[in-house]
C-alpha cells in the first residue's frame, strides 16, 4: 500500500463528560497493537523493524524486531502498562518468539522447540496484561522429519511450552493468538483438515497448560462436526471471561464473541460484507471491534464496532454519530486493534480524496462500558451476582435518573426513572445470564455495569 504524505490531522470535541480525538499517521503503517496509554506498535515493511507511534505528542519510536514477511510471522502487543511488548527477533541463530522491554530498549529471545523453517523457529503472538507470559507458535518436527507448528507459551518460570495439538499428525498444527491478563488463558487456532477452528488452553496447577479444546456453537452436539466448531480465536479479555474470534462457514462468516456463562453470541453482520473478525476486546466484554472483508476479492473492507446497547455498527458511523467526530475525507476500512481498557482503536482507512490508504488513532471516552464520571463519583451495585434482586447505591442524590436494563445482544428487558439513593432492581422473568444495567441521569452522564443473574 501506498504512503500518505498528508500531515497529521487532529480533531478535539467535546463529548458531554468526555472528550474524542482523531489522529491519522502522516505515512502508512500496519498497526498491529494499542497500549492503554494510547501508543500504536506498527511496521512499514515486510520483515522490518517495528516502530511506536505517540499520536498525541506526534513521534515515532524506532524499537527493531522483525514484523511479518519474508517467511518471519508474528504481532507486536503491549502488556497493560506499555513496558513489554510480544514479537519476533533474532535469537542466537534464526528469529523466534521474543519480549521486548521499553524501559532497557533490549530485545530478549526467549526459545523455540528446536526446528527451523525458511530460516525461522517460530514467532510472538500475544502477551499477557502483567507482560509474564507471552504466546505465538514455534517449529517442530515429527519423527518422519516433516516441519509443523505447535503453539508455544513462554514464563520466566517453566521456559518455553510446546502446548501441543489435538491430533498427532503433522498437518494438525496449532498456533496462540492472545493470552489473559495472568497467563491463565491461551487462545489461537486448531488445523486438522483445512479451516482454522478455535483453541483454547488452560493453565494446568501442576505446570504447564491442559489439553486446548474447540469452542462449539451448541455445547450439546459434537465437538468433531466442523459445523459446531467456532472459528480461529483471534482475543481473549483481559480477565479471560471473553473469547472474540473468526466468523466461517459455521456461523455464515459472523464474527462471534463467547463465554461460559453466555456460550457463543453471533454478531451480526455488515450490509454486503463478507466473513468477519473480532480484533479487540475490552475487559468485560462490552466493547468488541474488527472488520468485515468485501464480499469479493479485492473488495474494500468494512470496520466494526459491537456494544449490548448499540449492537453492531459500522465503525465510520458510529464514530460520527456517537462519539461526534468528524473523520473529515477519511473512510475508516479495518479496526485493526483496540487498547484492552476500551478507550483507542488503531487501523488503516482511505483518504477519499487521494484514494491513498492511511493509519488512524480513534479515542473516546465511551459511553458505554465502565469509563464515565459516576465510576469516580460512586455507584455501587450488590449482591453481584444476584438471584432474585440486586441494589443499586448512588453516592449522591438522583432526580429521574433513567434506568435501563438489556441483556447481551442489546435487548431492552426493562426501563424506569428513579429519585432517591437506593434503587432496588427486582428479577422479573430475567433468566440466569449476563446483563447491563445504565443509569443516565437529568445531565445525560451515564454508568454501565455488567450484572450477573444466577
Amino acid at each position: 500500500m501506498k504512503k500518505h504524505l498528508a500531515t497529521v490531522s487532529i480533531l478535539l470535541l467535546s463529548l458531554h463528560f468526555s472528550y474524542s480525538q482523531f489522529f491519522t499517521n502522516p505515512i502508512l503503517t500496519s498497526p498491529t497493537g494499542l497500549s492503554n496509554q494510547g501508543l500504536v506498535v506498527y511496521y512499514e515493511n515486510q520483515a522490518g523493524p517495528y516502530s511506536i507511534w505517540n499520536p498525541d505528542s506526534n513521534t515515532t519510536e524506532v524499537i527493531g524486531g522483525l514484523a511479518p514477511g519474508n517467511g518471519i510471522g508474528g504481532q507486536a502487543r503491549f502488556s497493560d502498562d506499555g513496558n513489554f511488548l510480544t514479537g519476533t527477533s533474532q535469537g542466537p541463530q534464526v528469529p523466534e518468539l521474543s519480549r521486548y522491554n521499553r524501559l532497557t530498549q533490549q530485545w530478549t529471545a526467549l526459545g523455540s522447540l528446536g526446528f527451523v523453517v525458511d530460516n525461522t523457529a517460530g514467532g510472538g503472538f500475544g502477551i499477557s496484561g502483567d507482560g509474564n507470559t507471552l504466546v505465538g507458535l514455534s517449529w517442530a518436527d515429527t519423527a518422519g522429519g516433516a516441519a509443523y507448528a505447535h503453539a508455544v507459551a513462554w514464563n520466566q518460570t517453566e521456559g518455553i511450552m510446546d502446548l501441543g495439538s489435538l491430533f498427532d499428525i503433522s498437518q494438525a498444527s496449532t498456533r496462540a493468538n492472545s493470552v489473559s491478563y495472568d497467563g491463565s488463558v491461551v487462545v489461537g487456532w486448531q488445523d486438522f483438515n483445512g479451516p482454522w477452528k478455535s483453541a483454547v488452553w488452560r493453565k494446568n496447577p501442576a505446570g504447564g497448560y491442559f489439553q486446548n479444546e474447540y469452542l462449539l456453537l451448541d455445547s450439546t452436539a459434537s465437538a468433531t462436526d466442523a459445523f459446531n466448531q467456532l472459528g480461529e480465536c483471534s482475543v481473549v479479555s483481559s480477565n479471560g471471561v471473553w473469547i472474540g474470534g473468526y466468523g466461517d462457514f459455521a456461523n455464515n462468516n459472523q464474527p462471534w464473541i463467547w463465554s461460559q456463562p453466555t456460550g457463543v453470541i453471533n454478531l451480526g453482520a455488515l450490509p454486503n460484507t463478507g466473513a468477519g473478525f473480532v480484533s479487540g476486546i475490552n475487559t468485560d466484554g462490552s466493547i468488541v471491534v474488527g472488520w468485515f472483508d468485501g464480499q469479493l476479492f479485492g473488495d474494500p473492507q468494512t470496520p466494526f464496532i459491537w456494544t449490548p446497547a448499540g449492537g453492531l455498527q459500522n465503525l465510520n458511523s458510529y464514530v460520527h454519530t456517537v462519539w461526534g467526530l468528524s473523520t473529515g475525507a477519511i473512510q475508516l476500512s479495518a479496526a485493526n486493534c483496540m487498547s484492552e481498557n476500551g478507550q483507542f482503536i488503531a487501523g488503516y482507512g482511505i483518504d477519499t480524496t487521494t484514494f491513498e490508504a492511511v493509519t488512524f488513532r480513534v479515542s473516546a471516552n465511551l459511553p458505554i462500558g465502565m469509563k464515565d464520571t459516576y465510576q469516580t463519583a460512586g455507584i455501587n451495585v450488590f449482591p453481584n451476582p444476584f438471584l432474585s434482586q440486586t441494589n443499586i447505591a448512588f453516592k449522591e442524590e438522583q432526580t429521574n435518573t433513567r434506568i435501563t436494563i438489556t441483556d447481551l445482544v442489546g435487548k431492552e428487558i426493562k426501563t424506569t426513572h428513579f429519585s432517591g439513593r437506593q434503587f432496588t432492581l427486582q428479577n422479573e422473568g430475567m433468566s440466569s445470564g449476563v446483563y447491563f444495567v445504565q443509569t443516565t441521569d437529568a445531565k445525560q452522564h451515564s454508568f454501565i455495569q455488567k450484572i450477573l443473574v444466577q
